[in-house]
C-alpha cells in the first residue's frame, strides 16, 4: 500500500467532515427546549391558624398580574398601601443542552404596611408547571415559604422599626426523574439567585414597602455515559494509523 501526501490531505480532510457531523448531531440530540413555566399559589396558612386556598377571600387574594400568579394578604393600613404579597412570574420558551443551567422564573416578595389586626400569613406554597416540548414532558414542583412578618414596632430581627418582613426559601430542593425513548432525565432545582448580582440566595429580607426579586435555575441531567473522543483526537488517532500501516507496508517492501 503506498500513502502520498494528497491522499493524506483527502483522508484527513474527509475525517474532520465526518467528525464535525457527527458532532453537530450529539449536540442536536441534546438540545432540550422548555416552551413555559407557570405558578401557582396554595395553602396560604395564616398567623391565626387558618388554612386559605383559591379562590380566597377579602383576607387573602389569589389573582394574575399579566404572567404573574400573585397572593396578596392582609388589609392594607391606609387606601394608598397594597396588600403584602408573593408573584411568581415564568419563562416562556428556552433551548438549552443536557447539564446547562437555565432559568425558570422570577420570585417577588412585596412587603406593605398593613393594619396590625388583619390576619398575616405565615407561610405559602408555590406550584411550578414546566412544559417541555422537547421532550415532551410537563412537570410540577412545589415549594413551601416560611414568612415571617414582624411587628413594625419592634423588637426587629434586622435593622430598626419599621422591621423588615423575613420570607425563608426551602432549605432542600426537589428532583424529578423522567423517561424519554429509553433515556432517563433528572429534572434538578438548583435554587435561587439575585436577580441583580446573580448570587444565591436562602431568604427574602424586605424593608417596609419594599419589594425583592430572585430568579429560580434548574438543570437537566442523564446518567454518564462514555466519554467521546473530541474531533481532534479522533484525527489525530486517524493519522497515527495512517502512519503505522504506511511504516509497515514499507518494512515489508524491504524483506
Amino acid at each position: 500500500m503506498k500513502f502520498n501526501l494528497p491522499t493524506l490531505a483527502k483522508t484527513t480532510i474527509a475525517g474532520v467532515a465526518i467528525t464535525a457531523t457527527l458532532g453537530c448531531l450529539a449536540s442536536s440530540a441534546d438540545a432540550l427546549t422548555l416552551a413555559s413555566s407557570s405558578g401557582s399559589w396554595s395553602n396560604v396558612l395564616l398567623d391565626n391558624g387558618i388554612t386559605v386556598n383559591p379562590p380566597g377571600g377579602n383576607t387573602v387574594e389569589f389573582f394574575n398580574v399579566g404572567n404573574e400568579s400573585q397572593v396578596r394578604w392582609g388589609v392594607p393600613f391606609s387606601s394608598s398601601d397594597a396588600k403584602s404579597g408573593l408573584g411568581f412570574t415564568g419563562v416562556t420558551t428556552k433551548t438549552f443542552d443536557v447539564g446547562d443551567m437555565f432559568e425558570l422564573g422570577t420570585l417577588r416578595h412585596f412587603n406593605n404596611v398593613t393594619s396590625t389586626f388583619s390576619p398575616v400569613a405565615d407561610a405559602a406554597n408555590l406550584g411550578i408547571t414546566l412544559d417541555f416540548s422537547s421532550p415532551d414532558v410537563e412537570q410540577t414542583f412545589t415549594f413551601n415559604f416560611a414568612i415571617d412578618n414582624t411587628p413594625n414596632a419592634g423588637p426587629c430581627q434586622v435593622g430598626s422599626p419599621p422591621c423588615a418582613d423575613i420570607v425563608t426559601f426551602p432549605s432542600a430542593f426537589p428532583t424529578e426523574t423522567f423517561n424519554i425513548g429509553g433515556v432517563d432525565y433528572t429534572l434538578e432545582l438548583l435554587g435561587f439567585r439575585d436577580s441583580v448580582t446573580g448570587d444565591p440566595v436562602g431568604e427574602f429580607v424586605s424593608a417596609e414597602n419594599g419589594t425583592n426579586s430572585a430568579t429560580l435555575f434548574a438543570k437537566i441531567t442523564t446518567p454518564p455515559s462514555e466519554k467521546v473522543p473530541e474531533p481532534t483526537a479522533m484525527v489525530g488517532l486517524g493519522l497515527l494509523g495512517l502512519y503505522i500501516m504506511g511504516r509497515r507496508n514499507q518494512k515489508q517492501k524491504l524483506h
